[in-house]
């Protein structure tokens, strides 16, 4: 792979919001970085940190000391999720940014379906649990009933207090 600098645009970025993820952000890093260092693309891999209170900082600064690529951003205010998404979009350098979550909920492996739709001019691509009856849709492992129940209960609540239309919350 061909390693990014500040002149170059990578071909992808992809970034990881972080808050408190001690227990987590060490295992989804090495995954990241093993699927991206494996791909003939340039990339670069962004963390941003939330207004972090426990160790993720120094895992994440000693995952990053000796790997080319990787970078992050210490927020000092916890601001949430979302703003913490805008951040690392706006900073990142790639023509392709890609969020996955901290808990490496999504294997990056799915970037391989992804990286056609792109290819083919495709503006936005959306990974969904959801929309199973999307076109080309499938889903890699099912949920459990119980977490399937309360996920729709939930997202029932934010339906009706906060995003109408919006379910995959």
């Amino acid at each position: 792979m061909e390693e990014p600098n500040e002149m170059t645009t990578p071909y992808l970025s992809v970034i990881i919001p972080a808050y408190n993820e001690e227990q987590r952000i060490g295992k989804t890093l090495d995954a990241v970085y093993t699927y991206l260092s494996a791909q003939p693309f340039t990339w670069e891999l962004l963390i941003v940190l939330d207004g972090v209170t426990d160790n993720t900082l120094g895992i994440v600064e000693e995952f990053a000391a000796d790997k080319k690529g990787v970078r992050w951003i210490d927020r000092q205010e916890n601001m949430g999720k979302g703003y913490t998404v805008r951040q690392g979009m706006l900073a990142a350098r790639g023509q392709i940014r890609l969020f996955t979550d901290a808990d490496n909920s999504t294997d990056m492996s799915h970037f391989d379906k992804m990286k056609p739709l792109f290819d083919q001019g495709a503006d936005v691509v959306i990974a969904s649990r959801d929309h199973k009856d999307a076109p080309d849709a499938e889903q890699a492992l099912p949920q459990p009933l119980i977490k399937r129940l309360l996920g729709n209960a939930g997202n029932l609540v934010v339906q009706v207090v906060a995003v109408p239309g919006i379910w995959d919350t």
